[in-house]
């Protein structure tokens, strides 16, 4: 199977997008080639994913990047993850006999941050004006687009859950759901047209009052101030060597750290003598995930609670000691789902990047749809614990340990090599080493970096999650569930820098879609 390659990669000497949807990756070429950079292309791409699947991100979730800008040969991050209420405190849940937030309830919705953050970063760098990036979006969702397999697939899996609430019902069930067949959002089309006019009119406007309306209704506690002073932020990712590359990631209260982590203990180990796909790999693979999911779960929350230097000798002393007695940690964390998310690159005719990851966390997020816009809110809340002391506990304002993350790789040389991302929840890190290590280890191209089959640990249940094609013999001390291949263990997207060419690969795993249509 690592001989075997489903998708052909698109090469391009220009500009690129790869997203999930291949409706979104023609919005974000489109952009690009009428003389728009990666981050006006990367906003105009974002508001189409928000139309075209709205089970895996939307105005009701987050976002984060990393952009890369070429002229400056820098990488900035900004963080467009949503905090928790000013009213909702621990105390009152676990007064109500909860011993964790149930995602699908009003107390799992977080402000969400994908419309500040993504104003943000074209306020900083983008060059077409605001409303044309998001006029695609407004076109889709009020005139329709046929449905691809993974929301139908969606609707039809999570039927009930959508049933239980008013507005989900009326949005996602009342048309005619299979694949070709044509669906329109309307209220969400009159949404992205007051986003158009102004940003501020989702934190500020009636957008923002209906949510609050409707989720009080439900006994939920976000209030109007709540939206009014949610402000995206901008900060330093992280990075570290792997093999002479420099790898950046995304800084707390993303796990972006873990991927640097599992490199990290990797490092020490010449995998040249450990063949792919093999049990050696997977239990090698299967120590350094455990070691780095105990130091996630002791230090990653909200950064302002951040105690320690993440990439610094006592947190990496304290990895490595783990990783020499990892043979029975078992994660804590209960809600360990793949998550539905959406990951794209945007690469321009420059060389500038964006590598931008947004979500509702769950399937359709908490359940609950706000009725008069069809705005689906997210359920990240349900990252919180309620277990007195903890750095992810639950308080005030706060930002929720995040599974979202993306990557950017740079060679020996300094210049840009690889640029991926993926699905996959708590388990993103490992797909992010499993995908890093096939392209830098075992020299696979992208395509089939991208299409290797996968294994997962479940953190919660000390539970081997194995695509066909991995050899699991001898692995023991962990339960072991095979998968038929290709499955949803994430659906990642990666492109190479060849120079002035870059090679963009979408995943099998999922419905999407590498295009340019710019010329050389």
């Amino acid at each position: 199977m690592v001989d075997t390659m489903f998708k052909t990669p698109f090469i391009s000497s220009t500009g690129l997008v790869v997203s999930e949807h291949p409706l979104a990756s023609v919005v974000g070429a489109k952009v690009l080639s009428s003389g728009g950079n990666a981050v006006d292309a990367a906003v105009a791409t974002s508001f189409a994913l928000s139309v075209l699947q709205p089970q895996l991100s939307g105005l009701g979730g987050d976002y984060f990047a990393l952009i890369y800008i070429a002229s400056e040969g820098k990488v900035y991050f900004i963080n467009g993850s949503g905090y928790s209420p000013r009213s909702l405190n621990p105390d009152y849940l676990r007064m109500l006999g909860l011993k964790e937030i149930p995602p699908h309830s009003p107390y799992s919705v977080t402000i969400p941050g994908m419309v500040d953050a993504l104003h943000n970063m074209w306020r900083r760098f983008g060059s077409i004006e605001w409303g044309e990036l998001v006029s695609p979006s407004i076109r889709l969702a009020e005139d329709g687009f046929p449905q691809y397999p993974s929301l139908v697939k969606a609707v039809k899996e999570n039927y009930e859950l959508l049933a239980r609430d008013e507005g989900s019902k009326n949005t996602y069930l009342t048309y005619d759901v299979g694949i070709g067949k044509w669906v329109k959002y309307p209220n969400l089309g009159r949404a992205l047209r007051l986003v158009a006019e102004d940003y501020r009119n989702f934190y500020e406007g009636d957008i923002a009052e209906s949510i609050v309306n409707y989720l009080r209704s439900k006994g939920g506690f976000i209030e109007l101030d709540d939206f009014r002073d949610y402000r995206s932020f901008w900060g330093e990712p992280l990075r570290t060597d792997y093999r002479g590359y420099q790898v950046f990631e995304t800084p707390p209260n993303t796990q972006g750290i873990t991927t640097l982590h599992i490199l990290k203990l990797l490092s020490t180990t010449d995998l040249s003598n450990v063949k792919l796909l093999s049990s050696d790999e997977v239990k090698l693979f299967l120590k350094c995930f455990k070691a780095a999911y105990k130091v996630r779960d002791k230090y990653v929350c909200d950064p302002r609670y951040v105690s320690k230097d993440l990439l610094g000798p006592e947190v990496i002393n304290e990895l490595l000691t783990e990783f020499e007695g990892t043979s029975a940690n078992v994660g804590r964390r209960l809600n360990t789902s793949l998550g539905d998310t959406t990951y794209y690159v945007v690469v321009d005719r420059e060389g500038n990047v964006v590598s931008g990851i947004q979500s509702i966390f769950y399937a359709f997020g908490s359940g609950i749809t706000e009725p008069k816009y069809g705005i689906t809110l997210n359920c990240r809340g349900s990252s919180f614990t309620l277990i007195h002391g903890d750095v992810n506990e639950l308080a005030p304002r706060k930002y929720p340990l995040h599974t979202l993350s993306t990557t950017i790789i740079f060679d020996s040389r300094g210049s840009l090599k690889w640029v991926l991302g993926t699905s996959g929840g708590h388990y993103r890190p490992q797909i992010h080493v499993e995908l890093i290590t096939s392209l830098v280890d075992y020299g696979l191209d992208v395509q089939k970096a991208v299409e290797l089959p996968r294994f997962l640990w479940d953190l919660s249940t000390d539970e081997l999650i194995v695509e066909e094609g991995v050899d699991t013999v001898g692995v023991g001390g962990v339960k072991v569930r095979r998968v038929n291949y290709p499955s949803r263990l994430g659906v990642a997207a990666v492109v190479e820098f060849l120079g002035s060419i870059k090679v963009g690969a979408s995943d099998i795993r999922g419905d999407g879609l590498a295009l340019s249509i710019e010329y050389p």
